[in-house]
């Protein structure tokens, strides 16, 4: 389906054809607009919960707790529209780019997929125990609970940047005769 607007540049007219493929990338780009204050906040937010946490048990005051609490709702509203985001986000770097895709999926894939694997269930899980076991557990495994979201939002965001840095400067990959990227040797592309 393609359309054209007319519009005026520099004295001439010219026309602007919206592709499937272009509205396809404006969509994506709307979405990892969206996207990118979520991780962030995360990754902030676990390590003040974390500190609240530290010191609420430290000190036994419950003002401490109702901060980590408070913060800790936030947190969890964060998280739900940063899964809501990030997971069409995945998707769309098969539609929107589906050749770099297939090139290079068995490299950009591990990292995506030992995010998906370790650490988004390791916050997921642990989050749920922080937001709904305070009365069930004692007061070292919730700090330790919040202490696994933290954890895990940061390794998140690791491997998050492994992907991105990987495709910004490729690195620890075999090019294929048939032009396909394969694996990553031994961690290279994910340690220095």
């Amino acid at each position: 389906m393609k359309s054209a607007f007319p519009f005026r540049r520099g004295g001439l007219q010219q026309e602007f054809r919206m592709t499937a493929e272009l509205i396809h990338r404006l969509h994506f780009a709307f979405t990892i607009t969206f996207h990118y204050l979520f991780p962030q906040l995360t990754m902030g937010l676990g390590l003040l919960i974390v500190v609240l946490k530290s010191v609420a048990l430290k000190t036994g005051s419950e003002q401490w707790d109702q901060a980590a609490r408070f913060w800790g709702r936030i947190f969890g509203i964060n998280f739900v529209f940063g899964v809501e985001t990030g997971i069409p986000m995945e998707f769309e770097f098969g539609t929107n780019w589906a050749w770099f895709s297939q090139l290079s999926g068995w490299v950009i894939g591990q990292p995506l997929a030992m995010e998906g694997v370790f650490s988004f269930f390791l916050e997921s899980a642990f989050l749920g125990l922080f937001l709904y076991g305070e009365k069930r557990l004692s007061k070292v495994m919730h700090w330790f609970s919040a202490v696994m979201v933290f954890v895990g939002s940061w390794i998140s965001g690791f491997f998050i940047i492994v992907t991105d840095a990987w495709m910004q400067h490729p690195v620890a990959y075999d090019r294929l005769p048939n032009g396909q990227f394969e694996g990553m040797h031994s961690g290279d592309a994910i340690l220095p």
